[in-house]
């Protein structure tokens, strides 16, 4: 990079964007959505029904799926899977300083499930393998509440991706947070990057904490034939 004499330059490397969006439509299909995971929950036989990571998940206290829930016919998902999609080509797009435009890209769910949290749920710290981006759809955040002095009741947590100098800390270093955790409402989509490591803190409610997740790969059209 040429630099003038004098003159301060900086450019921003390896960036780790995280994305909202809130569903207009949010109030129209969510209670035929929350009838129909409450309907797949009763259904099941064990509480982690997918058999992933079960040691980073509680024996009691969270209801996990299979990993094909894009793929069933649950009444009203399509439109929510179609505003997820379209969400996620977007946050791509911007991702790219809009050098790929939405129309230009195809969206492969590879995973897709939901979890349920009743009193005790968590999900400890883990990373998502075998694709780019990944999303949680809050369907209903239940009790759930955002403290400045503790841990989020039922709260989603990022955790840097960058050493923080060493683990040495001080004022230079302070912007690079440690961890960072978003204010969620019910209703909101957060898509962020799968390198991200990320947990879901333990949730204590009187109302079940419901969300919709999912694990995406994103082509250019011209290079593949998802959709």
């Amino acid at each position: 990079m040429m630099q003038s004499q004098g003159q301060l330059q900086g450019v921003q490397l390896w960036p780790s964007m995280i994305f909202f969006r809130s569903w207009a439509e949010y109030e129209v299909y969510k209670d035929s959505l929350v009838r129909s995971i409450q309907s797949l929950k009763i259904k099941q036989t064990e509480m982690i029904e997918s058999r992933i990571a079960t040691s980073a998940k509680p024996s009691d206290g969270l209801y996990e799926g299979n990993f094909d829930l894009f793929r069933s016919d649950l009444p009203d998902l399509s439109v929510l899977v179609e505003f997820i999609r379209s969400s996620l080509k977007l946050a791509v797009s911007v991702a790219h300083g809009q050098a790929i435009q939405p129309q230009e890209l195809t969206v492969n769910f590879v995973d897709s499930w939901y979890h349920v949290s009743t009193s005790g749920g968590f999900h400890d710290a883990h990373w998502h393998q075998n694709c780019s981006w990944c999303g949680i759809f809050y369907l209903e955040i239940g009790d759930y509440q955002l403290s400045n002095s503790s841990a989020p009741n039922g709260g989603s947590r990022f955790y840097s991706p960058i050493p923080l100098g060493g683990v040495y800390k001080d004022a230079g270093n302070r912007y690079m947070h440690p961890y960072y955790d978003p204010e969620l409402q019910s209703g909101m989509l957060l898509i962020f990057p799968s390198h991200l490591l990320h947990s879901g803190l333990p949730y204590f409610g009187n109302t079940e904490r419901i969300v919709i997740a999912f694990n995406a790969q994103v082509h250019v059209k011209s290079q593949t034939r998802s959709s």
